[in-house]
């Protein structure tokens, strides 16, 4: 009896390991986990809200130079694995790291009581005019956050530069050398308590949340219908 009962638990653990298991690798549609926490900074957790504005930033960016590299199939760059990194992962990474780096100077900025003064309120209408205007078509619309939203990240982003420069400035160092890239800002953040939430993270398909790839092509840039053709053609 209690070799069977340990048998039972044992088939037990293990299908519910497996279905864990399945169920991590299963990919999240972003809207439907914008209230999950995306990363905590000193345990104040973030959600995966807050990444909005960098989602279709970042894939509007990566989507153009998609676009130079095959325009009628810009999954095939999205794809790319160059200098041992994934273009996708890449994005990914940056997309997280931007929304951080943010996070933690808008939250800097309003301790200090930053605001904006009239010229650089000016200054991000403009910016905030220029984002519209640079959307691709297909991002229109496929927001993954109201339009407000969009707007209201702008604004706090505004507030986490002007801190930025005004850090920059005290330490006596280039601005971007404190970017979310920046050499200064990376050590400092290594020494802080930042965790993401990877559980959730990884399970998003950046490249394919404001943007459709419906073909996949990683070979030679070209789709199954080209490759066809040029087989006939040889023949």
């Amino acid at each position: 009896m209690a070799r069977n009962i340990i048998i039972a638990i044992i088939i037990v653990t293990v299908i519910c390991g497996l279905v864990y298991s399945w169920q991590s690798r299963q990919q999240l549609d972003y809207r439907d986990c914008l209230e999950e926490t995306a990363f905590t900074v000193d345990g104040q957790a973030v959600q995966m809200k807050w990444l909005g504005f960098y989602v279709v930033y970042e894939e509007r960016e990566v989507e153009k130079q998609a676009q130079i590299y095959h325009a009628d199939n810009t999954a095939d760059y999205w794809n790319l694995h160059v200098d041992g990194h994934f273009i996708r992962q890449d994005a990914k990474d940056t997309i997280m790291q931007m929304a951080i780096h943010d996070y933690i100077y808008y939250q800097k900025a309003q301790a200090e009581g930053m605001t904006l003064d009239a010229s650089e309120q000016r200054s991000l209408e403009n910016t905030i005019s220029d984002f519209w205007m640079d959307l691709l078509d297909d991002q229109v619309d496929n927001l993954p956050v109201t339009d407000e939203y969009i707007v209201e990240t702008m604004q706090r982003i505004a507030l986490a530069e002007k801190y930025q420069a005004a850090l920059a400035a005290k330490k006596d160092r280039s601005y971007t050398s404190y970017s979310w890239n920046g050499g200064y800002y990376k050590k400092w953040l290594a020494k802080q308590d930042v965790e993401i939430n990877d559980k959730i993270w990884d399970r998003v398909s950046v490249g394919n949340i404001t943007l459709k790839h419906d073909k996949v092509n990683y070979v030679n840039g070209q789709d199954e219908k080209d490759s066809d053709e040029n087989e006939n053609r040889k023949k």
